[in-house]
């Protein structure tokens, strides 16, 4: 129902459901599913029927449409209405009531400075955030010695320890209570003590026994910890037998080399791997709340009033924000570049490819969300927990996807954030290229298709 009300020459239209709304305007044209019924004055379209009521005129006129032989003068005047172009394309995908609506949403988006401040800052701060604050690196060690030998053989391992960037000396150890202390306050993280003729055996040909403490309260770290002291140790007892002349007995040696990431800097994995979290979860925020709101605001009854489509709803919602997260995408990969110095070995046109498809499901997750949550409120906690977890635990940020195993193996494929994380990480760190990537580009248009099909389906056009 459509209205309109003349007053000191101001000219004001109407869009309403409710019949009282529009016995109220002046002249009011009676609409239905994008079909002009009639209009007139409110009086004369009454008159015109017979009712008794606008609301029994209009249910009178539908019914008249519905019939398929239609009045002759009825056909006539409707036949001398203009056409509207933007009703012709009903029955295909409307180019132009998308763009109406992508444009709208772009005009909403840009007067209302939360969003606005959301989707140009958000992702750079939580890049910053959680790039300096994720890392798997092992360095700096605190340790200190309890050195009962004091030899130059002693002292040459202690040096050879603190001149790794694995390990940070501290003061030495002068008791064998002061281990345990140092190490419960966490003051130290290893504790070292070299037992009396230490050198003495290490000259003679055999190899002494050393005590070290690990604090094991964080499993990973210890580990990693053990890891570095064994192989620095390895070194230096090879270094050690060098300088003596004896070479050992003639057995192959192994020394292993790394392929990719040869500094084992983990920033190099985990900043790619976040610009697969902000990706997610953003986009996905902003997407949910972008429909929300138009369901707390009633707006969305325009949508219902309308012969706009569903899909050109969705899509035309969906478009504005796929193209602010591809260019915070851009941002994020400049800040990966410039600021954390995580060099880009692989190509950026495989790397743009797969965050445009991946922006693309991020949006349709939020699509998603906003069927089920009635406030913003909701559709903002939903969407991060939906998100967030998966995307930090279940998709390799922290630990490969390959060795997930049960239903987290299978929750860990089935989110879109595994497989850009692999299209990320491997172009930045691999040198990946667009032809190794193109099952996880079918994987990411398949989630973006499937998501937003599946919007569609539970996004109802009339209210029941």
């Amino acid at each position: 129902l459509a209205g309109l009300s003349r007053e000191r020459g101001v000219t004001i239209f109407v869009s309403t459901h409710f019949m009282s709304e529009g016995a109220r305007c002046d002249r009011i044209a009676l609409m239905d599913a994008g079909r002009l019924l009639a209009c007139d004055t409110p009086a004369a379209l009454v008159a015109a029927r017979g009712a008794a009521t606008l609301e029994e005129a209009f249910v009178d006129y539908i019914r008249a449409a519905a019939t398929p032989a239609a009045e002759p003068a009825e056909a006539e005047a409707a036949a001398r209405e203009p056409p509207s172009s933007f009703f012709i394309e009903r029955g295909s995908l409307g180019a132009r009531r998308l763009l109406a609506y992508a444009r709208r949403e772009l005009l909403e988006l840009r007067r209302d400075s939360i969003r606005l401040a959301m989707c140009l800052l958000a992702p750079p701060i939580l890049l910053i955030v959680l790039g300096y604050g994720i890392s798997l690196d092992v360095e700096h060690v605190p340790f200190a010695v309890f050195d009962r030998d004091r030899t130059p053989e002693s002292r040459d391992y202690v040096d050879r320890l603190a001149g790794s960037r694995y390990f940070a000396e501290r003061p030495p150890l002068r008791s064998d209570g002061e281990i345990g202390r140092r190490l419960a306050t966490g003051e130290l993280r290893v504790a070292i003590e070299i037992p009396a003729g230490f050198g003495r055996d290490l000259v003679a040909g055999h190899q002494p026994e050393l005590g070290v403490w690990i604090d094991g309260a964080m499993p990973f770290r210890a580990e990693t910890a053990r890891g570095y002291l064994l192989a620095i140790e390895e070194g230096w007892l090879r270094d050690l037998a060098r300088r003596s002349g004896s070479e050992g007995c003639g057995l192959a040696e192994i020394v292993p080399r790394f392929r990719y990431n040869q500094d084992l800097r983990s920033v190099n994995a985990i900043v790619p791997g976040v610009l697969a979290l902000v990706l997610m979860l953003v986009p996905t925020m902003l997407m949910a709340v972008a429909i929300v709101r138009e369901k707390e605001l009633g707006s969305i009854a325009n949508f219902q009033a309308t012969p706009v489509r569903r899909i050109e709803f969705l899509l035309g919602k969906q478009a504005p924000y796929v193209a602010v997260s591809f260019a915070a995408f851009l941002l994020l990969t400049g800040m990966t570049v410039w600021l954390f110095g995580v060099p880009l070995k692989g190509s950026f046109f495989a790397l743009s490819v797969g965050a445009l498809l991946y922006v693309w499901a991020a949006t349709g997750v939020g699509l998603l969300v906003s069927a089920f949550a009635r406030t913003q409120i909701a559709a903002i906690v939903v969407a991060a927990v939906l998100t967030a977890l998966p995307s930090v635990q279940l998709s390799g940020l922290i630990a490969p996807v390959s060795s997930l195993t049960g239903a987290a193996a299978v929750i860990g494929r089935a989110f879109p954030a595994s497989w850009f994380n692999r299209i990320s990480v491997g172009v930045f760190t691999k040198g990946l290229r667009a032809e190794d990537l193109l099952d996880a580009y079918a994987a990411l248009a398949a989630f973006a298709v499937a998501l937003t099909v599946a919007s569609l389906c539970l996004l109802r056009k009339q209210q029941a």
